[in-house]
């Protein structure tokens, strides 16, 4: 099993733990003001995600939601270039 405190890549499993938790609630609470899957929500949530790094301070849950933001925003330009922005399915099935 492995420890909390461990540390992959630099980054603890507990900040990617928290990351993996806040993504998808960012993401939904974001998706009506900003869109989901287009250049534009990926770039805004990418500039927050970094923002937030510069801006908030060191620690566990502002690295986390810095991470979470920046991963969304840099999976919303994927899309938008490889996927076609929002017709990607629903993964979830609306369970989020």
């Amino acid at each position: 099993m492995a420890k909390i405190g461990r540390k992959v890549g630099g980054v603890s499993l507990m900040t990617m733990a928290l990351a993996g938790i806040i993504k998808p609630f960012a993401e939904r609470t974001i998706a009506p003001v900003v869109g989901n899957g287009t250049l534009i929500s990926g770039a805004v949530k990418t500039g927050a995600g970094i923002a937030v790094n510069q801006f908030a301070g060191r620690g566990t849950v502002q690295d986390a939601v810095g991470i979470a933001l920046v991963v969304d925003g840099i999976e919303d330009i994927v899309h938008q270039f490889f996927g076609g922005g929002n017709q990607q399915p629903d993964v979830f099935g609306g369970a989020l």
